[in-house]
């Protein structure tokens, strides 16, 4: 037996692109939580939190930069593992993963379509909703999901306007607002990718639980030929 070339060995072992949002301190903990035992290895690009946006969509300038980096670690897929998309109404995501994947070549996924496509072929006909915001910033959430034929009921704000803090809500706590909203629906999605929703158990006294975080992580898997992995 001869050991493998490095060319070898970096092709056994699958990279996947991550791009979040610079104050987030959940999504590489969860990712590789996720990908532990796995032949996978993420590389992660950050893009400023404060200025991703221009009016109603995004600065494709910064994202094509952290694309343009991760390209360059070889990775097989991309995934933007944020929230954002939703507020922005899904189709600014839809444009972002055309214009990278013209760019780079590569499959590009979001949390925010990913979430999209998972509840709908879930067939949940009702959610309710844990965001890290005010009642300002879940009613517009949730009006994004009605709007793509989604339906949410009961939410819950936690109230945390600055992002990088919802990263020190307690698991304990998570759990209370999930539960606050799973009366009378059929799973409850926690809808920010900074809140600690992967720890929580898939399901919660019965209830399923959907984790924003993990939703980006698995379809990132999927476009990466990881699926089921």
């Amino acid at each position: 037996m001869t050991d493998m070339t490095d060319e070898e060995t970096l092709a056994a072992i699958r990279a996947l692109g991550v791009i979040l949002p610079s104050s987030n301190r959940v999504v590489e903990r969860a990712t590789e939580a996720r990908l532990a035992g796995l032949p996978a290895a993420a590389c992660y690009a950050r893009v400023p939190y404060g200025a991703m946006l221009k009016g109603e969509s995004y600065d494709e300038s910064v994202f094509l930069t952290a694309a343009d980096l991760l390209a360059d670690a070889g990775v097989a897929a991309l995934c933007w593992n944020a929230t954002r998309g939703a507020a922005l109404g899904f189709s600014p995501d839809e444009r972002l993963c055309e214009t990278i994947t013209r760019r780079s070549g590569l499959p590009m996924v979001t949390t925010a379509l990913a979430a999209r496509e998972t509840i709908a072929r879930a067939g949940y006909r009702r959610l309710g909703l844990v965001v890290q915001g005010d009642s300002t910033e879940a009613e517009l959430v949730g009006g994004r999901f009605r709007e793509a034929g989604i339906a949410v009921g009961p939410a819950a704000a936690l109230g945390i306007t600055e992002n990088r803090l919802a990263a020190a809500v307690t698991p304990a706590r998570l759990a209370r607002a999930a539960r606050e909203v799973a009366v009378g629906t059929e799973a409850v999605l926690v809808w920010s990718t900074n809140l600690p929703g992967w720890r929580l158990p898939p399901t919660l006294d019965g209830v399923p639980l959907l984790d924003a975080t993990t939703i980006g992580t698995e379809a990132l898997l999927a476009a990466a030929g990881l699926m089921g992995a």
